[in-house]
């Protein structure tokens, strides 16, 4: 199991544009404006993830990918968390799954705080693959996380205290 910073533009997110809950996010943002730790974000590779996208997502993807080639991991939870982090201006802190054994370890660290509940802990690799093809499928367009923080912002959905600190 291997945890590590990465930037908003490494990362792609989940299609839920905007975040569900301004409340949620205006929570994250305030604690990593006071610097505590957020739960670790969980993510793939993204070559892993590819292998289980069907041939007209692969090509969308590709696409993508020649737009954002610093974009190497998907998330698979955490969207709140990821824009709040980004909109403090910090990096984020992830785990990276690379094989099965990193999603049992990765269930006890629910216990500690270190990672939040979520369906991701509840199936494998392949299965974690799966979901995002679905999530995809519905909504089959790809962004980084500074993409979508970018986009709230231009498209003023966030409170102005929150964009005034991001400027």
């Amino acid at each position: 199991m291997k945890t590590i910073e990465l930037n908003p533009d490494q990362i792609i997110t989940l299609n839920d544009y905007p975040v569900h809950s301004d409340s949620v996010l205006s929570e994250y943002f305030g604690k990593c404006k006071m610097g505590e730790e957020l739960p670790l974000v969980p993510v793939i590779r993204r070559d892993v993830v590819r292998r289980n996208l069907d041939d007209e997502l692969v090509k969308k993807f590709e696409e993508f990918e020649g737009e954002n080639p610093t974009a190497e991991y998907f998330m698979l939870d955490g969207s709140h968390r990821t824009t709040a982090l980004t909109l403090a201006l910090h990096k984020i802190a992830v785990l990276v799954y690379q094989k099965d054994e990193d999603i049992v370890e990765a269930r006890k660290l629910v216990a500690t705080g270190k990672i939040l509940k979520s369906g991701t802990l509840q199936t494998t690799m392949v299965g974690n693959c799966e979901i995002l093809s679905r999530h995809f499928s519905e909504k089959p367009y790809f962004m980084t996380v500074q993409q979508k923080t970018d986009r709230m912002v231009a498209d003023g959905i966030l409170p102005q205290d929150i964009v005034q600190y991001y400027h």
